[in-house]
């Protein structure tokens, strides 16, 4: 809201005062009226005239007195507060205290006048306009931008949803379409190789081919598996078990595998999620880390379900992963947000490194048997 500016075609600001004595309200609406912005004030006495006013027209300010036979200003700053968090409020006393002044703006005055200073009036009654139209302003920013971090989380979750789905068909392609004509190419291959030997022919490049073939489904079956764990239908548990065994063997790094559960309760994409955490976190070990050993442990707790992987390399900088995290990271970050959950990437230079996500159970799935102390590696 921005304040009316003085002049003949300005907005008239609605003021309500809170006040039981009529000489009173007309000295303080007289003043206001020579020194401050046009405005239309009413009066109101007591508690049920001042909800009244309130719920029946909106309110630019209010001005109340501290002192009233059956109201005083923290009654009068309990209402206006609930009405509108925003809304200024002037308390205008006749009594001289710091003790009070100071309780009033703890209790959320925008000033404290005397009424022996009125001429202070209009001044404070603009800075609080102003101050009230600053503090909407940052909520309704704020308030963009927490339903543009929800649409974008939103939008997170859309894509790697997408994203995933679109990985289920590339690998069920390859395997149905790529997987079946490498098989039939490897026994035509064979069955030919057979022929040459009845023939008493000499090939000494079948024995290669048929080794490159195999190359290539292992190839396929791998990227397969990437695209898609087929042990990810058996389980969370399961699939992260194949991922640290095979991470191990490709790598040479020790790496070992811990649960507290053999079942999670987590819906697909939350099992997804913390499937593909351990994929990057392992993938960013051994592109950057240097380590010899690497832990990933899973625990479910009644709420939530966390996924750790640490390992002992080389570390880095915090403030790097503050500024600047990969963006297999950052989306790892968002990914975790989308689903209601959290994660934390830590560092320390030689120190190494450890990424922690963190997702809510299924709210539909029964919680199994604790299996406390389970190693599953």
């Amino acid at each position: 809201m921005s304040v009316p500016a003085s002049g003949p075609e300005s907005v008239p600001i609605r003021l309500l005062v809170v006040e039981d004595s009529e000489l009173d309200f007309d000295l303080l609406t007289a003043v206001l009226a020579r020194d401050g912005p046009p405005l239309r004030a009413e009066r109101v006495e007591d508690e049920a005239g001042m909800r009244e006013a309130l719920e029946r027209a909106r309110v630019d300010a209010v001005l109340t007195d501290h002192n009233m036979p059956h109201f005083d200003s923290f009654a009068a700053l309990k209402l206006a507060k609930a009405a509108d968090p925003d809304l200024p409020v002037l308390v205008v006393s006749g009594e001289m205290s710091e003790d009070l002044a100071v309780a009033a703006l703890h209790a959320g005055a925008d000033d404290f006048i005397l009424k022996s200073r009125l001429f202070r009036v209009g001044p404070a009654l603009t800075r609080s306009l102003q101050a009230a139209a600053q503090r909407r302003a940052g909520r309704a920013a704020a308030a963009a931008l927490a339903d543009s971090e929800a649409r974008l989380r939103e939008l997170t979750r859309h894509l790697e949803s997408a994203k995933e789905e679109e990985r289920r068909r590339i690998a069920g392609e390859i395997h149905d379409d790529i997987g079946s004509m490498l098989t039939a190419l490897r026994f035509e291959t064979v069955a030919l190789a057979k022929q040459m030997r009845q023939r008493g022919l000499d090939a000494p490049r079948l024995p290669l081919m048929l080794d490159l073939i195999g190359q290539l489904m292992a190839a396929s079956h791998r990227i397969q598996h990437n695209l898609r764990p087929p042990v990810l239908d058996a389980g969370l548990v399961a699939a992260l078990q194949w991922l640290v065994s095979s991470f191990a063997a490709r790598t040479g790094v020790q790496a070992r595998f811990e649960s507290n559960r053999e079942d999670v309760p987590l819906a697909p994409d939350g099992s997804v999620a913390l499937y593909r955490a351990a994929q990057e976190a392992l993938a960013n070990v051994s592109k950057h880390a240097h380590a010899q050993q690497v832990v990933v442990q899973l625990f479910v707790s009644s709420a939530e379900v966390s996924l750790e992987v640490s390992d002992n390399g080389i570390g880095c900088d915090p403030r790097m992963l503050r500024s600047s995290p990969g963006f297999g990271l950052r989306a790892l970050l968002e990914r975790a947000r989308g689903l209601g959950g959290w994660a934390e990437v830590s560092s320390t230079p030689k120190g190494g490194a450890s990424v922690m996500i963190s997702i809510p159970v299924r709210t539909d799935a029964a919680v199994p048997r604790e299996n406390e102390g389970a190693n599953l590696a």
